[in-house]
């Protein structure tokens, strides 16, 4: 094996002409070279090798070459170092040639149906296209403007390949698209907007420390049974979760599965964000598969509302500023637990404050209230059994939380209409020439003075009920009505003034 470092040299290895190599550019097409070629410190403008066999591998240490395209060439590896290369085009080789380059500065990079593929430390100022693949694709420590990587031609469990991405910084964009994959993992990837469109895998998709300055977009992605997640990520930009469908719902899959069985119930794809910050989240799906996107421990600014059966799940102390309440209006309990049920796959206490804080933020004060009670009250109903009726009757039901003023002004007024009634049964409000129980002036006589006592007006008493008992009827009246008066009145002070 021969170091070659010109391109008469190459010329005269593949049995060229004597002047085929004289010039700055060389093509060798359909050659057979019986030993491995390895080019070392070789400069040329434009090297294309065509056809040609290789009896071990190519090797390229140290070259400076404008254009180098390998197409339908047969060897044991394609290996490229330390190099500065125009434009790298590898089309079509054999399955089990490993194409790898490392350490190596390249303006554009095409890679078409090639086996195992492996490019690390390299710099590309244009695009890298990696499209028909056949093999694995590991990237690591890559920098280009764009990276694609399209479609495979490989079929088959055992051929479908694996990607991962690791240590990546692209400045544009980073697309996968018609891909279906035995695994795809992301780590420390740094870009401008991340696309997944059509894409299966067979294992989970995985990501961590993926930083998306202006989006990620999701859609048409198959996933498997387990979720999948993205950690300790950062997407600046919105995130658009779209078609993500569960594998078993897969028309074909799902017919091979059904065809001797009972329908089952629709599994739901999974997406998790763990520990992530997000700028904005939106997710629709379609009635062949219910989507849930989970949030754990994770900062949401804004959240969309799903369409179609798409749910968020809000876990650990994931937090959200705004929701997107279109023209929701929540003017009872109903109104809550029907808007909740539609965004959300259950109601949690960072679901309630997600919209609460809201409404509070677009100044619909009388809403925020209606959550704030609501979020109390199912609060309190989670509680031992003396505490629960204490919270959700005496503090919710009587008080209102002290945001809801028709509670304590309904406890008032129906305080009062019961004492009226005592009074006119015991007969304490009656004189001696009013009439029986139907006497209606003796009834709204016990309304008076009923409302007397709640209202504390200091109206006196009937000379026969001036009693010790009597004494602590009305103080035991005008304390409840004074504190059902103030609560009432403080409420709708406070709703006046906001």
């Amino acid at each position: 094996m021969a170091t070659i470092s010109t391109l008469d040299a190459l010329a005269r290895a593949a049995d060229l002409g004597a002047s085929a190599g004289r010039e700055r550019d060389l093509t060798i097409r359909q050659r057979d070279i019986d030993e491995p070629l390895v080019l070392d410190s070789l400069t040329a403008g434009r090297l294309a090798l065509q056809r040609v066999n290789v009896a071990g591998a190519v090797t390229l240490r140290s070259c400076v070459i404008e254009e180098l395209v390998v197409d339908h060439c047969t060897a044991d590896a394609l290996l490229v170092s330390n190099s500065r290369i125009g434009r790298l085009v590898v089309r079509n080789t054999p399955r089990n040639t490993e194409i790898d380059v490392s350490e190596t500065a390249l303006e554009a990079l095409d890679v078409h149906s090639c086996g195992p593929t492996r490019f690390e430390g390299v710099r590309v100022s244009d695009s890298v296209q990696i499209s028909a693949m056949r093999g694995p694709v590991q990237l690591k420590r890559l920098r280009a403007a764009t990276l694609a990587l399209r479609s495979q031609a490989a079929v088959g469990r055992q051929r479908r390949p694996q990607v991962s991405l690791e240590n990546l910084h692209i400045t544009e964009t980073i697309t996968l698209d018609d891909l279906w994959l035995a695994s795809l993992t992301l780590d420390e990837v740094d870009v401008a907007a991340l696309l997944l469109r059509r894409v299966r895998v067979d294992e989970p998709f995985r990501g961590t420390g993926v930083r998306c300055r202006d989006g990620l977009r999701i859609n048409g992605m198959v996933v498997p049974g387990e979720a999948s997640a993205l950690l300790d990520s950062e997407v600046r930009g919105p995130v658009v979760v779209r078609g993500l469908r569960h594998a078993e719902t897969v028309p074909a899959q799902r017919r091979q599965a059904t065809a001797d069985t009972a329908p089952a119930a629709v599994a739901a794809a999974e997406l998790v964000f763990r520990s992530s910050t997000i700028s904005s989240l939106a997710a629709s799906a379609d009635e062949v598969s219910p989507v849930v996107v989970e949030l754990a421990d994770t900062s949401v600014r804004a959240l969309a509302v799903p369409v179609g059966p798409a749910r968020y799940r809000l876990a650990g102390t994931s937090s959200v500023q705004e929701v997107d309440l279109g023209d929701v209006v929540f003017r009872n309990d109903e109104h809550v637990t029907g808007f909740l049920d539609r965004v959300f796959t259950r109601v949690t206490p960072g679901a309630l404050e997600a919209v609460r804080s809201t409404l509070t933020g677009r100044r619909r004060m009388s809403e925020g209230d209606q959550l704030y009670y609501f979020t109390r009250q199912r609060e309190a109903a989670e509680r031992p059994l003396l505490r629960r009726l204490g919270g959700r009757a005496l503090l919710g039901g009587v008080l209102g939380w002290g945001v809801r003023a028709r509670n304590p002004a309904r406890t008032l007024g129906a305080a009062m209409l019961s004492t009226a009634v005592a009074l006119h049964l015991s007969g304490a409000a009656r004189g001696s020439r009013d009439g029986g129980l139907l006497d209606l002036v003796a009834a709204g006589k016990a309304l008076v003075l009923a409302c007397a006592l709640w209202l504390n007006v200091g109206v006196g008493a009937p000379s026969e009920l001036k009693t010790h008992a009597w004494t602590a009827l009305a103080v035991g009246c005008t304390g409840g009505g004074i504190l059902f008066t103030t609560l009432t009145v403080g409420i709708v002070i406070r709703k006046l003034v906001r």
